[in-house]
């Protein structure tokens, strides 16, 4: 899985802070959580305990509202469960399979997440009595990331959707049809158009489909370049979330001239 002989691997990682305990210095909801962020990146991950309660609170650690949710239940088995702004938090969307949006109120309580917190309902996977959970946090920032839904048009002249950057790492959904999650990215497709894809409900190897599953990385976006359901079908709604090539913005080292 990570160091066969000769295999090609790829990794997408998200840089975070130290963990900070307990109360800290973040706001805690009516449970106790431990987080690590990076107020600027928009991004954290929090551990907590889950109480079965319906509009239980934890707090998340960042700058602004959360737009993408997505929590596991550490000792379960079953879904990685996602919510989304652009669903305003009354649906949901299940990482490890190919399930259209879902209409439940038992996951986020049909809440949106505060400038501070986030809230729970009592679905198993987001919040069974004494289970252990890890949820990753994600709001868009300007020049590195951003989240959202397109409609597809069906065509191999597709909708040109902006970011404001140009994508390094981008995965696409429908909320329609039973279709993948599309991961794309430009470190195994280092040219347009980017039609290398992994999936995430299964253990598939990559596979490529130009001609109909592909996008092209613009300056400051992806555009449609072809028109399966996967990611283009004429007329149905889609989400997605985009990481940026190079961050200046909020890049780590800092340019001598």
């Amino acid at each position: 899985s990570l160091n066969d002989n000769n295999i090609g691997y790829v990794s997408w990682n998200w840089k975070a802070g130290n963990a900070t305990l307990g109360t800290g210095d973040f706001t805690q909801g009516s449970i106790a959580s431990t987080c690590s962020r990076n107020v600027e990146a928009g991004f954290s991950i929090v551990s907590y305990t889950g109480n079965a309660t319906a509009g239980a609170t934890f707090g998340h650690g960042l700058s602004s509202a959360p737009e993408l949710v997505i929590v596991k239940n550490r000792d379960a088995s079953g879904g990685w469960v996602s919510g989304w702004t652009v669903l305003t938090f009354e649906k949901n969307l299940i990482f490890n399979t190919t399930d259209l949006v879902g209409d439940e109120t038992v996951q986020w309580n049909d809440t949106a997440p505060s400038s501070t917190l986030i809230t729970l309902g009592t679905d198993n996977g987001v919040n069974k009595n004494g289970d252990d959970f890890i949820c990753y946090a994600f709001h868009s920032v300007d020049g590195f990331s951003r989240f959202g839904k397109y409609n597809g048009n069906g065509s191999a002249d597709g909708d040109f959707i902006y970011t404001g950057f140009k994508p390094k790492f981008v995965i696409i959904k429908s909320l329609a049809n039973s279709t993948p999650w599309m991961v794309l990215d430009s470190e195994r497709d280092s040219s347009n158009p980017v039609s290398t894809y992994l999936l995430t409900y299964n253990n598939a190897a990559e596979a490529s489909a130009p001609s109909s599953n592909a996008i092209d990385f613009c300056s400051n976006g992806f555009k449609q370049r072809g028109s399966h359901a996967d990611m283009n079908s004429n007329g149905q709604d889609y989400v997605y979330l985009a990481f940026a090539d190079i961050p200046f913005k909020y890049a780590n080292a800092v340019g001598v001239f």
